[in-house]
């Protein structure tokens, strides 16, 4: 397999964000080397699922709160990006075969790892069951995604097109549950507040500590280049 290139990328916008991500598959495509980029996002923004309903949510209602719209490539139920650490590693199908639940049983590897060494006590979710009726990613995890006791850590989604495999997600550092609730039920947002803190949790309350995004950044290029056997080397740095 080629040689892993690791990006590291400052805070973009949502719309810059999902646009360099779909350039970045571009380049695998034709030069087929893999990718790891690690960034984060300029304003709190809400990013919907590629097959999911614009229509849930009320743009007007999101810029009054100062949130920004945008839909990913990748499957899956809105996410709000705010305190986060969010990645994107890009392949080509054929240097991870089998289907998207075995990727994301393979790719779940490195981010474990990674999280363990920050101090977090995680685990992997099994059967998800029936899924609910919610449109928030961090509700309900799916096979394989990131927990800690059974609250849910990071949230991520897949898509493959024309022999690439992007699968990206987002790491909170902190969750802003209130905003969560504002957006996601308006109409009882101290309800679901308390629902939500029940089945989600940011990556400070699970290490006790504050992780700075650039620790979590090293920590992901370190376990990600460990399980691409080494091969690996970083093309930029402009994380702040």
């Amino acid at each position: 397999m080629a040689e892993l290139l690791i990006l590291r990328e400052g805070d973009r916008s949502g719309r810059y964000n999902m646009a360099r991500d779909l350039a970045l598959a571009d380049l695998v495509r034709s030069d087929g080397q893999p990718r790891l980029r690690l960034y984060g996002w300029r304003r709190p923004t809400l990013s919907l699922g590629y097959g999911q309903a614009r229509d849930a949510f009320s743009p007007a209602r999101l810029k009054e709160m100062g949130v920004d719209l945008v839909r990913r490539p990748t499957g899956g139920r809105a996410v709000l990006h705010q305190y986060e650490v969010t990645y994107a590693f890009i392949v080509p199908a054929q240097d991870l075969p089998g289907d998207v639940r075995s990727t994301y049983l393979e790719i779940a590897r490195p981010l474990l790892a990674a999280l363990r060494e920050l101090g977090a006590d995680v685990g992997l979710a099994g059967d998800p069951g029936q899924p609910g009726q919610d449109e928030n990613c961090f509700q309900q995890p799916s096979w394989y995604e990131i927990e800690v006791e059974g609250r849910k850590l990071l949230g991520s989604a897949q898509v493959r097109h024309l022999g690439v495999l992007l699968q990206h997600g987002a790491l909170p550092l902190q969750l802003d549950y209130e905003l969560w609730a504002r957006i996601f039920a308006p109409r009882d947002p101290k309800g679901y507040e308390q629902a939500m803190r029940r089945r989600a949790i940011d990556l400070s309350q699970a290490v006790g500590r504050e992780p700075s995004r650039r620790e979590v950044r090293d920590a992901l290029a370190r376990a990600f280049s460990a399980w691409w056997a080494g091969r690996s080397k970083e093309v930029s740095d402009v994380a702040r």
